[in-house]
């Protein structure tokens, strides 16, 4: 089967700050001076994890949560770093713990969605993108992403419905009309996928050009056998 894009997290807005290091000295030590502080905690957390020290930033994220197990912004923080440490599994159960907390956040349902799309398991996966979707109806992320799963799940129909929301709502979103095409390409609307891909170009998405060929002589076949 043709490989999708990855799946679409959410992560924590980052300070992109170019007083990195500074912030980083500034930061250690007010947590050196109020240690208790699950604030300051989280703060140097974050720090740690844009500038790629992604253990030290587990440390101090794990250090918060013990004064304050519910911080929902720590737990949340933390399951977005093992998910960019490749822990997907800690990511999850981290993410599941943040749920419990703010059951009504579309944000972690979706990244628990990608995670599962990560590790192939599709009706995981697609039941957290419909809990997303559920509450948050023009959430695109989940619904680009939900296509890539139902159309591992042979549910074509269902790939289509959400691919086109995910357009309708998001007109520029390449990778919506990108996945949208592998679905119509599966569901045999070899036309239709091509003008999806075309689309996607216009908006300056990097189709793959082995799909684009494939979808191209498909649509020319069909074309020649209706003739």
């Amino acid at each position: 089967m043709f490989k999708y894009k990855e799946a679409f997290m959410t992560r924590p807005p980052r300070d992109n700050s170019t007083r990195q290091n500074q912030l980083i000295k500034d930061l250690e030590k007010e947590m050196k001076d109020n240690p208790n502080s699950v604030i300051a905690a989280l703060r140097l957390g974050m720090v740690y994890q844009n500038a790629e020290r992604l253990e030290d930033a587990e440390i101090a994220f794990k250090h918060g949560l013990k004064f304050d197990p519910l911080s929902f912004e720590t737990r949340l923080n933390l399951s977005t770093l093992y998910f960019q440490m490749g822990r997907l599994e800690d990511g999850i159960t981290e993410s599941k713990e943040a749920l419990k907390i703010r059951p009504e956040s579309t944000d972690v349902m979706s990244n628990i969605g990608a995670a599962y799309i990560h590790m192939q398991r599709w009706e995981y996966a697609a039941e957290y993108f419909n809990k997303a979707i559920e509450i948050k109806p023009e959430m695109i992320t989940a619904l680009a992403n939900l296509v890539t799963v139902n159309v591992e799940l042979d549910k074509l129909e269902s790939a289509i419905a959400a691919g086109k929301k995910a357009v309708s709502l998001a007109p520029r979103f390449g990778v919506a009309h990108n996945n949208l095409a592998v679905a119509y390409y599966y569901q045999g609307d070899y036309d239709l996928a091509l003008d999806h891909l075309e689309k996607a170009k216009k908006i300056g998405y990097a189709v793959s050009p082995q799909f684009e060929e494939m979808v191209s002589a498909k649509a020319e076949s069909q074309t020649g056998e209706a003739s």
